[in-house]
C-alpha cells in the first residue's frame, strides 16, 4: 500500500473537527450556550452513522452513552412519584380494610356472645347465623365461637345438622398451636350431648374455659345424678357472670333435687329475670308450683310465653312448656284454658295422647311433682332432664297364718261392736214399757 507523502514540517497540520468532536457530531458555529451543561435538542446536527459505526452501536461497542434528556428525566419523575403514589393508595387501602375488617369481627363477636348469653333456642340460632360470614375472616375466634353455639342447639334442641357443621368448624382450631377456649367448650357439649362424661369433663377442664366451662361441668353432675356435687362448678360460673341465665337454672335443678326449694325458687326467678324464654328456669318453677313450693301465677307467664314462641322455640320445647301450664290451669279449675294449652301444641297421633296423658297424672297428682314415664323422642327436651323415679312399690302380701289371725281380729271387732249396740238399745225399750205398766197398776186405796 503506497505511503502518503511527507507533511512538510514548517506547514501546520490541519486540524480534523472529529477529533475533537467524535464521529457523531460536528460543532455548531452558534455560540455556545450560558449554560454548558444544558443544550437544546436543536442545537446539535446529527451525522449519519455509517455501516461499521452501526454495527458498533449494535454491538455496544465504541458508543459513550448519551446523557439523558430534561424530557426523559422529568417524565422518569413523574412515573416513580405515580408509582409511589399508587402504593401509599393501595398501602392505605389495605391497612383501612384490615381495620375495618377487624371492627366489623369485633363487633359480630361481641353481638353473638350477647345473643348466646340468653340461653335459648333463639339466641344460639341467631349467633350461629352472626357468625357464618365472620369464620372466613377469623376462622380461629369466629369458628370456635359459632361450633359452640352450634353444639348447643344440637345437644339442648336435637339439631342433628347443627352437630355436623360444628364438627367441621373444629377442624381448624383444633389443629392449631393454641386450641381457643371456645373449641374446647364446644367439644365438650357435644360430648355431653352423646352422654360421654369423660371426655366432656376432660375437654370442659380446660383452662380458659371460662362460666360456659363451669355450667357444663354442672350438667355433667347432674347427668350422673350428683345434683351436690354440681354446687363447686356452677359457684364458679356465677362468680364469674352472676346473671348468667344456663348457670342459674342449672342451679336451681340442683337445689330442687336436694330439697332446697326456696334457694331453687330465687335461683329459676333470677334466670327468668335475665333471660324471659330460658326454658330450663320456666319448667323448674312450674314442677315447684306442682309441688306446692310456688304459687301458679308464678309460673305460668313464662309457660304461655314459651309456648306461643311459635318460630324462636322448637316444637318440643313448647310441648313440654304445655304440658306443665295445663296440668297448673287444670288444678285451678280453668279447663278451657288447659285445652287451649294441648291444641296449641299441634300434636298429633301418638305424640297429642301421651301429651293429654301427661297432663290427666300431673293434674291428679297430689304428692307433689312426678316425672311422667314414657314420653315419645320427639317430646324428650333436654332443659326438662329430670330422672324419672317409679312409684314405691305396694306392700307385701301378708301370710297366710296372719291372714286368719287379722279375720278372727276383724270378726271379734265386729261382735264386740254389734254387742255395744245391742246394750244400748236395751235401756230404751224398757223406758218404752214402763209407763204402760204405770197405768196399768191399780192405784192404792186411802184407809
Amino acid at each position: 500500500m503506497p505511503k502518503p507523502p511527507p507533511s512538510d514540517p514548517g506547514t501546520p497540520e490541519p486540524t480534523d473537527p472529529t477529533l475533537e468532536t467524535g464521529f457523531d457530531e460536528i460543532p455548531s458555529e452558534e455560540p455556545p450556550s450560558a449554560d454548558p451543561h444544558w443544550v437544546e435538542a436543536s442545537s446539535t446536527v446529527t451525522k449519519p452513522i455509517g455501516e461499521r459505526e452501526l454495527q458498533g452501536l449494535e454491538s455496544g461497542e465504541g458508543a459513550s452513552p448519551r446523557p439523558p434528556s430534561p424530557r426523559r428525566i422529568s417524565r422518569s419523575v413523574q412515573a416513580g412519584a405515580a408509582v409511589v403514589l399508587v402504593l401509599f393508595v393501595v398501602g392505605a387501602a389495605l391497612v383501612y380494610r384490615s381495620h375495618h375488617r377487624h371492627q366489623v369481627l369485633e363487633k359480630g363477636l361481641a353481638r353473638a356472645r350477647e345473643k348466646i348469653h340468653d340461653d335459648t333456642y333463639r339466641g344460639y340460632r341467631a349467633a350461629a347465623d352472626l357468625l357464618e360470614p365472620l369464620v372466613a375472616i377469623d376462622p380461629l375466634e369466629a369458628g370456635s365461637l359459632r361450633a359452640f353455639a352450634l353444639a348447643m342447639l344440637a345437644t339442648d334442641y336435637r339439631d342433628e345438622q347443627a352437630g355436623q357443621v360444628a364438627e367441621g368448624l373444629l377442624v381448624v382450631p383444633e389443629r392449631a398451636t393454641e386450641v381457643p377456649p371456645a373449641a374446647n367448650v364446644a367439644r365438650a357439649v357435644l360430648a355431653m350431648g352423646r352422654r360421654e362424661a369423660g371426655t366432656a369433663q376432660t375437654y370442659a377442664a380446660r383452662p380458659g374455659g371460662g362460666a360456659w366451662a363451669a355450667v357444663v361441668e354442672g350438667r355433667i353432675q347432674l347427668q350422673a345424678g350428683n345434683p351436690s356435687g354440681a354446687s363447686e362448678p356452677l359457684g364458679e360460673a356465677l362468680a364469674i357472670d352472676p346473671k348468667l341465665p344456663a348457670a342459674l337454672a342449672v342451679q336451681g335443678d340442683a337445689l330442687r333435687r336436694q330439697k332446697n326449694f326456696e334457694g331453687a325458687k330465687a335461683s329459676y326467678v333470677a334466670a327468668l329475670e335475665s333471660s324471659p324464654n330460658q326454658p330450663r328456669a320456666a319448667f323448674g318453677l312450674a314442677k315447684l308450683a306442682l309441688s306446692g313450693r310456688a304459687q301458679p301465677e308464678e309460673a305460668v307467664p313464662p309457660l304461655r310465653r314459651i309456648l306461643s314462641d311459635r318460630d324462636g322455640t322448637p316444637a318440643n320445647e313448647r310441648a313440654r312448656a304445655a304440658l306443665y301450664l295445663a296440668a297448673l290451669l287444670g288444678r285451678s279449675g280453668d279447663r278451657a284454658g288447659a285445652q287451649r294449652a294441648i291444641e296449641a301444641t299441634e300434636l298429633k297421633g301418638a305424640d297429642r295422647t301421651w301429651l293429654e296423658k301427661a297432663v290427666a297424672e300431673e293434674e291428679l297428682s297430689r304428692t307433689g311433682f312426678r316425672v311422667v314415664d314414657g314420653a315419645p323422642s320427639a317430646l324428650l327436651s333436654a332443659s326438662d332432664d329430670d330422672p324419672y323415679e317409679p312409684p314405691p312399690p305396694p306392700p307385701p302380701e301378708p301370710a297366710p297364718a296372719v291372714k286368719k289371725v287379722e279375720k278372727k281380729l276383724v270378726a271379734h271387732h265386729h261382735a264386740k261392736a254389734k254387742s255395744r249396740a245391742k246394750a244400748k238399745g236395751t235401756p230404751k225399750k224398757k223406758a218404752k214399757k214402763s209407763p204402760k205398766k204405770a197405768k196399768s197398776s191399780p192405784k192404792p186405796t186411802a184407809p
